[in-house]
């Protein structure tokens, strides 16, 4: 059986060594190789990142070196120096690392929608930190991956991370707390029996110039009702007062139709005064 592996030599022992990866590094294909092929070698990145590794408490504190198109990875503390002092290659890290990515989008997402009853939910990165271990801080390479992998849910309809927190939105459809306190949609024809006689009234919508007048609307016959079903059928999204009357907001309809009623509305009435009084 072919096999590929790191031989020591002289080993002193084959003892483990506690690591913490503080910031994920993504180098090109070139870049990783020389890295692999010449350990040694001043490495520009390990220069611009000596700040991320350190030895604390009996941890080593490191920096994770990927190369595009590769599955492995290199950990590295260069102990202050521009080369690979301490280094460990590690085959299949990428995946490794995506598997932590998916696990920690699993349990944000999980806890958003069950808990969320907005839509909106926000994960403290110091939280994600106590429960998985996983150091996520803007800039460290972690913060693009776990971005990467929230985006690719299907629940999950933006992402942004700031300030040490994530802020997520999710589809109102997979929030279970947001489906329940949901309040139920409200027709326009719904709500028109009880309009009648109430007042001065107006329908709107936030793209009309025009707003209808409900006194005029309750006069529909039942063709008429059926001519004009589009704005019947809008859902009512706010309903306030105002000095002129009392406003309905409408949504889920084209504001052409209010339009369209008015001027069916003015027909109508240039008609009935062209004909005069009856005779009784």
């Amino acid at each position: 059986m072919k096999f590929k592996a790191n031989f020591v030599e002289k080993p002193g022992n084959f003892q483990m060594d506690d690591c913490r990866i503080e910031k994920v590094v993504e180098l090109s294909h070139e870049d990783f190789c020389r890295l692999k092929i010449t350990p040694l070698a001043n490495q520009p990145f390990l220069t611009e990142n000596k700040d991320c590794m350190f030895h604390k408490d009996g941890v080593i504190h490191c920096l994770l070196a990927l190369g595009q198109g590769s599955n492995d990875g290199v950990l590295i503390d260069a102990e202050k120096y521009d080369y690979a002092r301490l280094a460990a290659y590690v085959p299949g890290m990428r995946d490794i690392i995506n598997a932590e990515m998916d696990r920690a989008a699993e349990l944000i997402i999980r806890d958003g929608t069950e808990k969320s009853m907005s839509a909106c939910w926000c994960v403290y990165l110091k939280e994600l930190e106590k429960q998985l271990g996983l150091t996520v801080r803007e800039g460290s390479g972690f913060d693009s991956m776990l971005r990467a992998a929230l985006k690719q849910r299907p629940e999950v309809s933006a992402v942004d991370m700031h300030d040490g927190c994530i802020e997520m939105e999710y589809h109102p459809e997979y929030c279970r707390q947001f489906k329940e306190n949901e309040t139920p949609e409200l027709l326009l024809k719904d709500l028109l029996p009880l309009l009648k006689g109430g007042g001065l009234m107006f329908l709107c919508h936030k793209e009309a110039e025009q707003s209808v007048l409900v006194e005029n609307l309750c006069e529909l016959t039942d063709a008429g009702q059926e001519d004009h079903a589009a704005l019947l059928n809008a859902r009512v999204s706010e309903i306030c007062d105002t000095p002129e009357g009392t406003e309905i907001v409408l949504t889920g309809v084209d504001p052409e139709e209010l339009v369209r009623f008015n001027e069916a509305h003015d027909a109508f009435m240039e008609a009935e005064q062209a004909m005069g009084p009856t005779m009784g």
